[in-house]
């Protein structure tokens, strides 16, 4: 791969990001077969991980020659674009025509980072070696791209956006003019929606409710969003696409922010504000993530997401803020909705099939419908287009939502049925007077099951985060859920959801339902199987506290979902006594490990040089079968067809004839030459466990879990390491041999 320039004063030439571009067998790699190194050759990066490794140990080390030698002399620094764990560092070592440059980084916080390496002179680069430092235990990180700086020429590039400033002269009007603070065309909500959210707004302030809309004080440049101008506009907070010096450039959903706490308080320097951050984000060049997504040598994108994103944000601004926007600024922004927009995810819905069978067409509806209900008010012809877009909306939740309601990618990405796609439907119907009953498809009706399925008695949860999910709901995907299905869990969630933010819902469309005040009492069914989803759960009452079980099986090809087949998760007296880590940013490795069945509640081979593994996707459907009441539960998997290199069989059977007792019981048998020589029983909680001579206990704060240490096993405590500085306990119940028995017997018990 040649330089390839991607500004006056950088280039790259490794683009490890791009699957087609990446030159992979150029390099020679030195894996640690103690540590368990391996590579993965991942979509937007190339990753590695390790299973164990000592403190400092050289987990992985990868070289280049550059036989004709590179050119570098316009350059003075060598930069490489990494993410490695917490505390691991890594050490750059290049050959030159001027001789030999080295560098090894400080340890590692938890965001990525452009190594720069000084090349003193050096006209050509002759040769590269990268290696990784372990910090100890397991580990996984990846390679971003190789490029090179002009560090002298670099101010001089980014200056090019200082021009703007907060005046935006000619741009928007100043302070001092007249307002009505009431919406332009009440695309989202009309002058009486609003005055009925504000009297609810008044009310809760007045009684001590925070303001969901106000500043937020931690993102430092929330008063000043034409700083964040520049070539591309970040994917929220996420960093895997974005240049390190792009960090904290939060352009988006702080504008929505301000809009509505203009509106809701009368305040017209925040209703100024947002009107900012609009045109901060038509200032920026492109409406992409980051220069991996314009590279001028690949055609590699991250689809339409944050296109989508801005859609949004500009109509929702423009129509609150619209009396501030003049003439050639509201001009610039309908074009650049229709060009830079729009035009995006055309070409998006054109090219890629695969966006309407999982979360993405629906994803990206949200910002293209706000788009057409915005120029439909304008320019009539867009009107075709806009119904183009609502059957591509129908079309993706016909698509995705199983008949029993569920969702394979797990109820996090659901939430873009109920978010992303419930705001499309309901700007659909406000643009073409049509009922929300008349436009949403009817599919959704089942997902009812999924909210009974996946609903957390946990105090702090909303959903049980399985898959790549996160225990906190979007109050707006709960506020359509709960408007469509309002005797389901969703409604509970949402008004569980609405009182732990402190009494007033974050988002417009949540308040608005918030004020018609639905709130409707809500008992979980007893016992729940999904059999298209294949998992069940089972809610039964002990001394008057839930006790809240869900097992996991599989339904062929789901994405977004973890080696955690068989797993099972366990809710007592709100709180979670069994745990599912779910996921965290994704710019983290910690996404990854997350990921592993070893992070999970399984039967886990042990043994191997490498990390034993679970298949995922995992292409076997595995149901979970049984049966369940207010008393008993009987629930058995096949959980073994998730491991195909390394079961032979493996059968998970949980009974528990009341709720107070649990016995898990797992027959295994590993394949012939599966490198693995034992299994260990997982059980993982961030709840305090202490360790007895034959049991573990879990210490909640109203209640305990004793789980007794199997006959032939020998258990041990362990606490990894989670994403912010959290700790996951982990009971485990090592077993060697190749064929055998666990029965693993856990009490439940409520304290005094």
């Amino acid at each position: 791969m040649k330089r390839i320039s991607i500004n006056t004063a950088e280039a790259i030439f490794e683009p490890f990001w791009d699957p087609e571009l990446r030159e992979m067998e150029q390099w020679s790699f030195e894996l640690s077969e103690e540590a368990g190194t391996k590579l993965v050759d991942w979509w937007c990066s190339y990753n590695f991980e390790w299973q164990k490794a000592r403190k400092g140990e050289t987990v992985l080390s990868m070289s280049r020659d550059y036989p004709d030698g590179l050119p570098v002399g316009d350059y003075d620094l060598l930069l490489l674009s990494v993410m490695v764990p917490v505390g691991c560092a890594v050490r750059i070592e290049a050959a030159t025509d001027h001789g030999p440059r080295r560098m090894e980084s400080e340890p590692f916080g938890e965001g990525k980072r452009e190594l720069a390496l000084p090349l003193e002179g050096a006209e050509r680069l002759l040769s590269l070696r990268l290696s990784v430092l372990a910090a100890g235990g397991t580990g996984m990180g990846w390679f971003n791209w190789i490029g090179l700086q002009n560090s002298r020429k670099l101010p001089d590039d980014l200056r090019r956006f200082s021009c703007w400033d907060a005046e935006w002269k000619g741009q928007l009007h100043p302070l001092g003019i007249p307002l009505a603070f009431r919406p332009k065309y009440g695309i989202f909500f009309s002058g009486e929606e609003l005055d009925q959210m504000r009297a609810l707004y008044r009310e809760k302030r007045e009684a001590g409710s925070p303001s969901p809309f106000a500043p937020d004080a931690s993102y430092e440049s929330y008063w000043d969003p034409e700083s964040c101008i520049g070539d591309f506009v970040n994917f929220w907070d996420d960093t895997r696409y974005c240049r390190e010096r792009d960090s904290r450039h939060y352009l988006i959903r702080n504008g929505v922010r301000a809009a509505m706490y203009g509106v809701l308080e009368k305040d017209a320097a925040s209703l100024r504000l947002a009107a900012r951050y609009a045109m901060s984000i038509l200032a920026c060049t492109h409406w992409d993530d980051g220069m991996i997504c314009d590279f001028p040598a690949g055609s590699w994108d991250h689809r339409c997401f944050v296109q989508s994103l801005c859609l949004y944000d500009l109509v929702f601004i423009y129509d609150l803020a619209h009396e501030f926007f003049t003439v050639p600024a509201t001009s610039r922004l309908f074009r650049r909705l229709a060009e830079e927009g729009l035009a995006s995810i055309t070409y998006n819905t054109w090219r890629y099939e695969y966006i309407f069978h999982n979360n993405q067409m629906i994803w990206f509806s949200q910002g293209r419908m706000a788009a057409y209900a915005l120029l439909n008010r304008e320019w009539p012809r867009t009107a075709p287009y806009m119904e183009l877009a609502y059957r591509d909306v129908v079309e993706n939740i016909e698509n995705t939502v199983l008949p029993d309601g569920g969702y394979v990618e797990g109820p996090t990405y659901f939430t873009c049925v109920g978010q992303n796609g419930g705001q499309a439907l309901y700007l659909y119907a406000r643009t073409t007077g049509k009922s929300m009953a008349e436009v949403t498809p009817s599919r959704l009706q089942a997902s009812a099951n999924f909210a009974d399925a996946l609903i957390s008695t946990d105090r702090e949860q909303d959903m049980i985060p399985i898959c790549d999910g996160k225990p906190l709901m979007p109050q707006s995907h709960l506020a359509f859920m709960a408007n469509l299905l309002p005797e389901s869990g969703w409604n509970a969630m949402f008004w569980k959801s609405v009182d732990r933010s402190g009494g007033l819902a974050d988002d417009y469309f949540a308040l608005l339902s918030q004020s018609a005040g639905r709130r409707a009492s809500y008992a979980p069914p007893a016992f729940l199987q999904m059999p298209d989803l294949n998992l069940a759960a089972s809610h039964r009452l002990l001394d008057g506290e839930w006790v809240k079980l869900v097992v996991l099986g599989n339904r062929s090809g789901a994405g977004h979902t973890h080696e955690d087949k068989g797993s099972f998760i366990l809710e007592y007296a709100g709180q979670t006594f069994a745990m599912d880590p779910g996921t965290c940013d994704y710019s983290s490795p910690f996404s990854m490990l997350y990921k592993y069945c070893q992070r999970h509640n399984v039967l886990a081979p042990t043994g191997s040089r490498i990390r034993a593994a679970a298949e995922n996707p995992c292409m076997q459907t595995i149901p979970v079968e049984g049966e369940g009441d207010e008393r008993q539960l009987r629930l058995s998997l096949e959980a073994g067809k998730a491991y195909p290199d390394y079961y032979e069989t493996w059968t998970r059977e949980i009974r528990s004839g009341s709720p107070e007792e649990l016995l898990i019981s797992d027959c295994y048998r590993l394949k012939e030459g599966c490198g693995c020589t034992g299994v260990e029983f997982l059980w993982n909680t961030v709840l305090p466990v202490r360790q007895e001579e034959t049991a573990f206990v879990i210490e909640g704060t109203r209640a305990s879990v004793r789980v007794e240490i199997p006959a032939g096993c020998r258990g041990e405590l362990r606490r990894l390491d989670m994403f912010g500085g959290g700790v996951q306990n982990q009971i485990a119940f090592v077993r060697e041999g190749t064929d055998g028995r666990i029965l693993t017997r856990a009490v439940l018990q409520a304290k005094d």
